[in-house]
C-alpha cells in the first residue's frame, strides 16, 4: 500500500475494481482491503463493488455515503473509467470527498494501432473535470513493462498479435495515479439567494442617513431655470364655473352614428340629423336549390326516411325510397283529396 492509499479512521471508504477470472489480482485486493480496514478502524467501514456491476447498471450506489473512493488500485490496471462510472462515482461520495483512481494512458496524443488503450494523460483530466470532480491532479509514473503489456495482452484484452503489440507500445504507455475531490455540495443541492435586503435603522439618525434619496435639481448650476407658475397669468389661475361650460342654447347635441351608418355621420360628413338614419340592408342571397336527385348522402341515412334523417337533409317530407332511385309521387298522391 502507498502513501496514495493513506485514509483517515472512521471514515467509509469505497473499493472498486475488477477481478480477474484467474484471481491472479484477488490476493491483492484482499490485502489492499485488510490495510483500509486497519485504517478506518471499527468506526468506520471499507466496501467493495466490481466496476462491471456499476457500469451495467446492476448495483446503484448510494448517494454521498462514502468519503473516499479507491478504483482500480492494483496491477494489471485493466480497467479505463468511463463518464458513466465516474458519474456514479462523484454521487456516492460525500461532499469534499476524495477519489483515488489508477488507469493506463499514453505518453502521447498518438494512438496506437490495435491498442485498448486510448486516453492521454490530457484527457484523462478533462474527463474527471466533466464528471464534476475539482482539485485534480495526475502523476505519471515510469513506462509499463513489457512483461505486464504481455499479460494484459493474452489474458485480458486477448490480443491477436501479442509480440507486434509489445513491441509497438512499449514505452508509450504509462500508469496515471489521479487524484480528485467532490464540490462542496451535493448534487441538486439548493439554497436560497439573497439579493440584499435593506437593513433596519435601529436609531433615528441611523434612519436618517439610510433614507432613500430622489431626485434634486443642482442648485448650484450656472443655467438659469425660469419658474413655471410666473409663466400662469390670474385667468389661468381662476377656477371655471357652470355657466362657462354649458352647451350654448343654439347648439344642438349632435346625434351618434349608428353601428350600421350609412348616411355619413359616422364619416363626419354634415347630415340632416333630423331624419332617423337607416342601417344598411344587406341583400339577400338567394339559396342555392339542391338537387334532390343527385345528392350523396354523407349519413347513408337519406333513404331509409324521416325518423332516419339530419335536420338539414334535403329529403325530408319525401318517403323511403332505394338508393340511387329517382323519388316521385304517383298513384293519388297527385291529385286533391276534396272534390268539389
Amino acid at each position: 500500500m502507498t502513501l496514495k492509499h493513506k485514509v483517515e479512521a472512521g471514515q467509509a471508504v469505497l473499493l472498486v475494481a475488477r477481478a480477474s477470472a484467474d484471481a491472479q489480482n484477488l490476493d491483492a485486493l484482499q490485502l489492499l482491503r485488510e490495510s483500509l480496514a486497519a485504517q478506518v478502524g471499527s468506526a468506520g467501514k471499507v466496501d467493495f463493488e466490481q466496476i462491471d456491476r456499476i457500469e451495467s447498471g446492476a448495483v446503484v450506489l448510494a448517494s454521498a455515503h462514502y468519503d473516499c473512493v479507491v478504483a482500480n488500485p492494483i496491477e494489471p490496471w485493466v480497467v479505463e473509467h468511463s463518464s458513466s462510472v465516474l458519474a456514479c462515482l462523484l454521487l456516492a461520495l460525500k461532499p469534499s470527498g476524495a477519489l483515488v483512481l489508477d488507469e493506463l494512458v499514453l505518453d502521447a496524443a498518438d494512438s496506437l494501432d490495435g491498442s485498448p488503450v486510448t486516453r492521454t494523460l490530457d484527457e484523462l483530466a478533462r474527463q474527471l473535470r466533466f464528471a464534476g470532480f475539482v482539485d485534480t491532479q495526475i502523476d505519471c509514473s515510469a513506462p509499463v513493462a513489457e512483461a505486464t503489456l504481455r499479460l494484459l495482452a493474452e489474458r485480458c484484452w486477448k490480443l491477436p498479435n501479442v509480440d507486434g503489440f509489445v513491441s509497438s507500445a512499449s514505452g508509450h504507455i504509462v500508469v496515471a495515479a489521479a487524484r480528485a475531490r467532490k464540490p462542496e455540495y451535493n448534487v441538486g443541492a439548493a439554497a436560497a439567494l439573497s439579493f440584499g435586503k435593506k437593513a433596519k435603522a435601529d436609531t433615528k439618525s441611523a434612519g436618517t442617513q439610510s433614507a432613500q434619496k430622489v431626485w434634486m435639481i443642482n442648485v448650484e448650476s450656472d443655467d438659469e431655470i425660469e419658474d413655471q407658475d410666473k409663466l400662469l397669468e390670474e385667468e389661468d389661475l381662476a377656477r371655471p364655473d357652470m355657466a362657462s361650460l354649458a352647451r350654448p342654447g343654439d347648439l344642438k347635441p349632435r346625434r351618434k352614428p349608428c353601428k350600421n351608418c350609412t348616411c355619413g355621420l359616422a364619416d363626419g360628413e354634415v347630415v340632416d340629423e333630423s331624419q332617423a338614419c337607416k342601417p344598411a340592408v344587406k341583400p339577400a342571397v338567394p339559396k342555392k336549390p339542391v338537387d334532390v336527385v343527385n345528392v350523396k348522402s354523407s349519413c347513408g341515412s337519406c333513404s331509409l326516411g324521416d325518423a332516419f334523417r339530419c335536420s338539414s337533409c334535403p329529403y325530408l317530407g319525401m318517403p323511403a325510397f332505394k338508393p340511387g332511385e329517382k323519388v316521385t309521387l304517383g298513384g293519388s298522391m297527385l291529385h286533391d283529396d276534396f272534390i268539389p
